[in-house]
């Protein structure tokens, strides 16, 4: 199940929920477009307090990177007008409206940015990628928000196709936000975790212990670790009997791998329970470990 409230977001619940109406998932960017504060405490305040009847599901600050959130992704927010009967909050299973604390031609640090895609977009990435998770497609059914102008898209892709729309794009609404956005798409999926890498089994160290170990007190106890790897193998080939899968080459472990050379074809001295490098990397690659002489 996809988290409801997005990793790495400060969560001020703001209450007042309401269950959605299903369809496509989608998102909703808008802009604070604020003439006479641009910082993110001021906009978190407002929509904590008395803007709380109009708080959308995030508050992001593309500067900074802070990102708050006032709902859970399964509940309605409060940030779009209805159009007529269709009760636009509440279209498709997850509805989630973002606002960025951006007003059209702001200055900070002393440089103007005249639209959202102009600033350093910091932490858009992960707004992005937990909007994925919800299911949010990477399309603009009505087109990427190029200007500050309504461009309203029918009311019936707007219940029909999930994706990302800007507030301009709305049924029912008169905004002419977000303007010009970056590409939300170039923003990375999760990295997969890096494949471990297979244990490494000695040639030389096993063929020792094949040939000593069976007449030894015990095991060779600093190849125990490479030898449990290929009697793990041999047990699980159901040659070897899971209580001699010990870390010692004992009589056993060779009988069970004579037993492996002859299923691999080995004949007569070839299949002498001692590895060679062949079957040794063949029972490997099948078993999760890597042969070196």
């Amino acid at each position: 199940m996809p988290e409801l409230w997005m990793p790495g977001a400060t969560r001020h619940a703001v209450g007042n929920t309401g269950i959605m109406n299903g369809g496509p998932a989608r998102a909703v960017w808008h802009i604070t477009s604020n003439a006479t504060d641009w910082t993110f405490a001021r906009e978190l305040g407002w929509f904590t307090g008395g803007g709380a009847d109009v708080a959308p599901h995030l508050l992001y600050d593309p500067f900074t990177g802070e990102i708050a959130q006032f709902f859970p992704a399964d509940s309605r927010s409060l940030s779009l007008q209805n159009a007529g009967s269709v009760r636009t909050n509440r279209t498709g299973t997850y509805c989630i409206q973002i606002e960025i604390v951006f007003t059209e031609g702001e200055t900070v640090n002393g440089k103007k940015y005249a639209t959202v895609r102009d600033t350093p977009c910091k932490n858009l990435d992960k707004i992005v990628t937990w909007l994925r998770s919800l299911g949010i497609v990477d399309a603009w059914p009505g087109g990427t928000p190029t200007g500050f102008v309504r461009d309203t898209v029918p009311l019936d892709s707007w219940q029909k196709l999930g994706g990302h729309y800007g507030h301009n794009q709305i049924p029912g609404n008169s905004h002419v936000d977000p303007g010009p956005m970056p590409n939300l798409f170039a923003a990375p999926t999760p990295a997969k975790p890096p494949t471990p890498a297979k244990p490494k089994v000695s040639l030389a160290h096993v063929v020792y212990a094949a040939r000593h170990d069976p007449v030894a007190a015990q095991g060779h106890t600093s190849y125990k670790g490479e030898v449990l790897l290929v009697e793990k193998a041999l047990a699980a080939e159901k040659l070897l009997a899971s209580q001699y899968v010990d870390g010692s080459f004992g009589t056993k472990t060779v009988s069970a791998y004579k037993a492996l050379q002859k299923r691999y074809g080995y004949t007569g001295s070839a299949a002498d329970g001692i590895p060679g490098k062949t079957s040794l990397s063949k029972l490997g690659a099948k078993h999760g470990f890597t042969v070196t002489d």
